[in-house]
């Protein structure tokens, strides 16, 4: 007897409730402190600093922009193209892995790189503001972890693995590649720490193996027919 397939909520509450989310959690917050405190992430944003203004906004402000339509617009075109399963997995690792770094954001408040005060890189990069919305609503926006690599992540993961198309499975990398660049090193390093970034990286890989595994991978294809 052939097991019905999981919900969207279902989807969630496996993605949500899993122990390997709660690892990388822990796993991204060690290695934050490490790079905050040892000033590799004040490094890595002033090496960023160094870009030419113009040539920098030229690489990275696509994936930044686009990063906000991606995870949301990829399941909706599995689900026009008939990817049903696929449209429901893309959408659970959305929607887990945006919930996870929304909440981490609004109790940690991560002071952003472009703050002005205070002027010392290396100090901007050790700032935690710890509680509920310490910083107000940018506390969701700017903070720790990054929620463009997360949650483009975790779907690009997610549909590299149904797939069986090869040019699909390598421009989910490409994308990930490309969005992580960007917010760490784009718009002349003013987006995000790279630990902001590695650690949205690491929540998106929990979320989205977790959540992959819970549907039989089906054979996914574009064609244009």
């Amino acid at each position: 007897m052939t097991s019905r397939p999981a919900s969207l909520a279902q989807l969630f509450c496996k993605g949500l409730f899993n122990p390997w989310l709660l690892l990388s959690v822990v796993l991204s917050a060690g290695t934050t402190v490490l790079l905050a405190r040892t000033g590799i992430d004040a490094a890595v944003n002033q090496f960023a600093r160094l870009q030419d203004p113009t040539l920098s906004v030229a690489w990275s402000a696509f994936p930044m922009l686009a990063g906000f339509a991606v995870p949301v617009m990829i399941p909706l075109i599995c689900a026009v193209r008939g990817h049903r399963e696929t449209a429901k997995t893309t959408l659970a690792a959305f929607l887990v892995a945006l919930f996870v770094v929304s909440v981490l954001k609004a109790l940690t408040s991560r002071l952003h790189p472009e703050a002005l005060v205070p002027v010392s890189v290396l100090a901007k990069s050790q700032v935690f503001s710890f509680g509920v919305f310490q910083s107000g609503l940018l506390s969701v926006v700017e903070g720790w972890p990054s929620g463009h690599v997360a949650t483009n992540a975790a779907v690009s993961i997610v549909l590299a693995r149904r797939t069986t198309q090869t040019w699909i499975a390598v421009s989910c990398w490409i994308w990930l590649g490309w969005v992580t660049l960007a917010t760490t090193f784009g718009i002349s390093g003013d987006v995000h720490w790279l630990s902001d970034s590695l650690a949205g990286l690491l929540i998106a890989s929990a979320v989205a193996f977790r959540i992959g595994n819970a549907e039989p991978t089906p054979t996914i294809q574009f064609n244009s027919s």
